[in-house]
């Protein structure tokens, strides 16, 4: 890859993550501006969150996202819309990654009883212990980076660049993304309606049965914290970048424990199932990228 090209990729990275960060924080900077400028009455606060409270603010955010999808688009080196397509085409499941995969469940539900017996109960009194303002901040900001859009934005950053930079690896991180996504997502939701479990704030216990929305059993949020990360987990060889993944994705598991809306072993099962469909669907992706190729 050019000098030219790696810059321009480089730059869009970090545009990305400034984008992300904006939407983890929205519409804090509106709100701040509002504060100490205009002091206007608005009907946003520092508790909203993209997507939910007042989507007509959220217009500033996405027409912020557009200049940065129009900047990538602008600087692109590569047109070929095919390539995601070819890609999907080539994919072929190893037998060896469902072999693993029947081995992790296995292992799973062995690592989820034993936190179900011995630390739900402990993990929860400790949840109770450390409650404070900063950390009822930190839930909350971790709360939104796995919900929300964020997801859907790191799928279409890595598909979108990939695609301008003719980066073959990173349209295979997206597609393995939203793949490993879709089929844990499925799953949790199936688990979710079977199970029944409450939720620790309805203070009825961890073998409570809850039907509808109060399920808790698996943790929706840790799951597709998991998958995503998962695959940068299994296929990046960029260290600092698997090591990101993952502390992000566990971040976001303990920040439903402290906002008490799942148990410790809610959260263990949910990051054991997101990591099993990453590997399952990443696995292609070292396969059908060059072991040349300057993707991280």
């Amino acid at each position: 890859m050019s000098i030219a090209v790696e810059t321009r990729r480089r730059y869009a990275t970090l545009g990305f993550v400034v984008l992300l960060i904006l939407s983890v924080l929205w519409p804090s900077p509106i709100v701040s501006t509002n504060q100490l400028w205009t002091k206007e009455p608005i009907a946003i606060d520092d508790l909203s969150f993209l997507g939910r409270e007042a989507p007509s603010w959220d217009v500033v955010f996405w027409c912020l996202a557009g200049l940065l999808l129009i900047a990538i688009v602008q600087s692109a080196v590569s047109h070929d819309f095919r390539e995601p397509l070819r890609i999907i085409r080539e994919t072929r499941f190893e037998p060896r990654t469902l072999r693993v995969a029947i081995a992790g469940i296995a292992f799973g539900a062995i690592a989820t009883a034993l936190v179900w017996m011995f630390l739900d109960a402990r993990v929860l009194a400790w949840a109770e212990r450390v409650q404070s303002d900063e950390t009822e901040t930190l839930v909350r900001l971790m709360n939104r980076f796995g919900g929300g859009m964020n997801p859907a934005l790191v799928v279409g950053f890595f598909l979108v660049a990939g695609v301008a930079y003719a980066e073959r690896r990173w349209i295979a991180y997206a597609i393995a993304m939203g793949d490993a996504g879709l089929a844990a997502g499925i799953g949790a939701q199936i688990v979710k309606h079977i199970v029944g479990r409450a939720r620790p704030e309805l203070w009825l216990g961890p073998a409570h049965y809850a039907p509808g929305s109060s399920t808790s059993f698996p943790s929706g949020h840790t799951v597709g914290a998991f998958a995503l990360g998962g695959v940068l987990i299994f296929a990046s060889r960029n260290i600092p970048l698997r090591v990101s993944a993952f502390v992000l994705a566990a971040a976001v598991g303990v920040s439903r424990i402290l906002a008490f809306r799942h148990w410790a072993s809610d959260v263990v099962a949910s990051a054991i199932l997101g990591l099993l469909c990453a590997y399952v669907f990443s696995r292609s992706v070292t396969r059908l990228t060059s072991a040349n190729d300057a993707g991280p």
